[in-house]
């Protein structure tokens, strides 16, 4: 008796949060990315289609990020790309530090070409794990 009436009140409490937004966090010169967004993101990246101007450009931004640590394996792919947005997916070691300076670099970015609004979904090196998830900060919280 007690466990039906124990899981339907926890499925009203999850039902009930399911609306409410919080506040996203700020990290690595952004904010962070919800979980349905990194969801989207790792769907994308697989179904992802390189114009050749997708390859110059990746190019571009591969050049920047591996220059930030030449004795780290680092990889960037595009999960996607539309004229005010880009997705970047970075597979990199799990290294705070690192991370932040691949982050920063990426959301702040001057390379022609770069959309303003952008995405950095960062993964380990075996691509299971989740490093971090940001996003450029809204206009307003900038």
């Amino acid at each position: 008796m007690k466990l039906p009436i124990l899981t339907s009140a926890l499925a009203l409490l999850l039902l009930a949060s399911c609306g409410q937004t919080e506040k996203p966090k700020e990290m690595y010169c952004g904010i962070g990315m919800s979980g349905f967004e990194v969801i989207d993101a790792k769907t994308m990246a697989a179904n992802f289609k390189y114009s050749e101007e997708d390859k110059t450009l990746l190019g571009e931004v591969t050049k920047a990020v591996t220059a930030i640590d030449t004795t780290k394996k680092i990889d960037v792919y595009f999960f996607n790309h539309k004229p005010a947005e880009i997705g970047i997916y970075v597979v990199a070691p799990d290294d705070k530090a690192l991370v932040e300076k691949i982050s920063c670099d990426i959301l702040k970015s001057s390379i022609v070409g770069l959309p303003e609004n952008r995405k950095v979904v960062f993964y380990t090196n075996d691509h299971n794990n989740l490093v971090a998830a940001v996003k450029t900060k809204p206009a307003e919280a900038k």
